[in-house]
């Protein structure tokens, strides 16, 4: 097996350290200003490439000091869990790995699985292979990667997610779940969300025909739900799911340690005045890739745990040295003294779900996170909202080409990756764009410049922006519509 093939079926760890890590010698003229421009900060900006320990380092640095902490995904990922445990009465989703693997039907819905999570993805072939299960894939560009593996392509409208979730929930619902939100159900017009949505009434009988025959089925979705406009009511509509059907559903993660980040940080909407970022441009930045103000140690070289998208605390071990700073050093000098990183192993919230358990006695499958019950005093659904239409050029952000997962794997010398807009040669016709041309758009709040290649795997008139070299967290919905201007290289 050939590096670029074996990447994509390494372990949740390993692929988020594969191959990369960052050298630096310790400055101390460089650590006492680092210090210093902590104690001036009045927010501290990150993303969810850190450990469990890392993100708790920073809860307790916001405790002590004040600091604002932001980071956009986690805070949307956090919410979005909030919600559904307002009717699931869990804080977590029921699913894991090991119940896709072992069920026999699933359906997917608002994630890329190939460019989102390759071990769901893989996960997914094993249920198909060993299992023969079937496997409904919704969503609105079609994932050439699983093929072979999907039963059913479902392609839908951008922007109709809440309709067709709201279509789920009408189909495997229990009487119970109907009776209690009775006026949801009475006013979902399922003429208007089917002729919007372009799924049609018997592409949903056909996928409640396959549950009726199948005793284990598992809801499978991902990131395009939960920057979605309507993110909050689709939250709960996946928790009345969970609670009133025997539809077990698995909640994708968006990044490495979102999960962890979530249930560990206090997360603020916005940065507030100086910045400190971690792994985040700001006004003043500490990065493990070797572009900041003071480096960092990448994953792979540090000790700690990260919580997987298995709902499982991970150990992670050095597996390359690093003899610069670490985020525990400055922290004691700021007074959050603890005499190794790993010492807040046994320290992680078990009012999220963490145990107590010291970092030297997890096994090296570590454990299980407690699905605690949660009481809610807002159990309300909002009935669906009408379906925004995207016409116009639509690009969706994703990792891509799919051995491609983040900035660690951009940086790794073993794999080749070009930053392009990738899209079929429908779209270029739509776009009215010539393959090889140089374009700049604006998405997310930034401006892109990409060369436009045309994908002969691709099909529809939606591009993909691969954005694996980024450190930025995201809080807007996948799909934006946008205006390519020609540029000069």
């Amino acid at each position: 097996m050939n590096n670029v093939h074996a990447l994509e079926f390494l372990c949740e760890a390993g692929r988020y350290v594969y191959n990369y890590e960052n050298r630096a010698k310790k400055d101390e003229a460089a650590f006492v200003k680092a210090v210093e421009q902590f104690k001036q900060a009045d927010t501290i900006i990150f993303n969810s490439m850190i450990t469990n320990e890392e993100a708790m380092i920073l809860q307790k640095l916001k405790e002590r000091h004040g600091h604002k902490l932001v980071n956009k995904e986690a805070k949307k990922f956090r919410e979005f869990l909030d919600n559904f445990a307002s009717v699931s009465a869990k804080r977590l989703y029921r699913g894991n790995l090991d119940r896709i693997e072992s069920c026999d039907a699933v359906i997917v819905l608002g994630s890329s699985v190939s460019t989102d999570n390759p071990m769901v993805r893989l996960s997914l072939e094993t249920a198909h292979n060993e299992r023969n299960a079937y496997i409904s894939y919704m969503h609105s560009c079609e994932d050439e990667s699983l093929k072979n593996v999907i039963t059913q392509f479902v392609k839908y409208e951008v922007g109709s997610e809440e309709g067709l979730i709201a279509m789920l929930a009408e189909l495997i619902v229990n009487e119970e779940g109907k009776e209690k939100y009775k006026s949801f159900f009475d006013d979902l017009d399922v003429g208007y969300i089917c002729g919007e949505s372009s799924v049609g009434e018997e592409e949903f009988e056909g996928m409640h025909q396959e549950l009726l025959s199948h005793e284990q089925p598992v809801l499978l979705v991902g990131s395009d739900l939960f920057n979605h406009p309507r993110s909050k009511n689709i939250a709960k509509i996946l928790g009345m799911i969970s609670k009133y059907s025997e539809l077990e559903i698995f909640i994708i993660p968006p990044e490495a340690n979102t999960l962890g980040v979530a249930l560990i940080c206090d997360l603020d909407e916005e940065p507030e005045g100086k910045t400190v970022g971690y792994n985040v441009k700001a006004d003043y930045t500490l990065s493990c890739l070797g572009d900041g103000d003071l480096d960092i140690p990448a994953l792979c070289q540090q000790e700690g745990t990260f919580t997987s998208v298995d709902k499982r605390v991970v150990p992670l071990s050095i597996t390359a040295d690093f003899e610069g700073y670490r985020l525990n050093d400055i922290s004691n000098a700021l007074g959050v003294e603890a005499e190794r990183t790993i010492d807040y192993t046994a320290k992680l919230p078990v009012s999220s779900g963490y145990k107590a358990v010291r970092f030297d006695d997890l096994e090296s499958s570590g454990y299980e996170l407690e699905n605690l019950d949660v009481q809610s005093e807002d159990e309300s659904i909002e009935n669906v909202d009408d379906i925004s239409e995207f016409n116009g050029t639509v690009i969706y952000r994703c990792n891509h080409p799919l051995y491609q997962f983040n900035p660690y794997s951009s940086k790794a010398h073993k794999i080749e990756g070009d930053l392009v807009l990738l899209g079929s040669k429908q779209f270029a016709t739509a776009a009215r764009i010539k393959a090889d041309t140089m374009v700049r758009f604006e998405m997310d709040g930034k401006t892109y410049q990409r060369k436009f290649k045309v994908s002969d795997g691709l099909k529809g008139t939606i591009a993909y922006n691969s954005v694996f070299d980024s450190t930025d967290n995201y809080d807007e919905y996948r799909y934006k519509r946008v205006k390519l201007e020609e540029v000069d290289e």
